[in-house]
């Protein structure tokens, strides 16, 4: 019997699908604001300068507190991603020391 861990089998398919789903999503509600934004009409050219302006405003002074967060919070998921691996591979040595598989 081949040794698949079904844990591992799991999470790598879960994560598989829900990035493909959140890129999905993402690029839909992306398109479809091109699509709304590029509208002739009025409003529409209205909001689209409103949108322009707004974005040429931001300070990015008030979002360093986020990216700072962002950014620690990337670094515990490598660092976690890392521990997961040398468990692993601490348990396969294991596993081989004692002649189970």
């Amino acid at each position: 019997m081949p040794n698949i861990d079904f844990f591992q089998f799991f999470r790598y398919t879960l994560g598989t699908i829900a990035t493909i789903y959140a890129t999905v999503l993402t690029l839909q509600s992306l398109w479809s604001w091109v699509v709304w934004l590029s509208g002739q009409d009025k409003y529409i050219s209205l909001v689209r300068r409103y949108v322009i302006v707004h974005g040429l405003r931001l300070r990015f002074k008030a979002f360093w507190g986020d990216v700072l967060i962002s950014v620690l919070l990337c670094v515990v998921f490598f660092i976690l991603w890392y521990a997961h691996g040398e468990m692993r591979e601490m348990f396969r040595a294991y596993r081989l020391a004692k002649g189970l598989g």
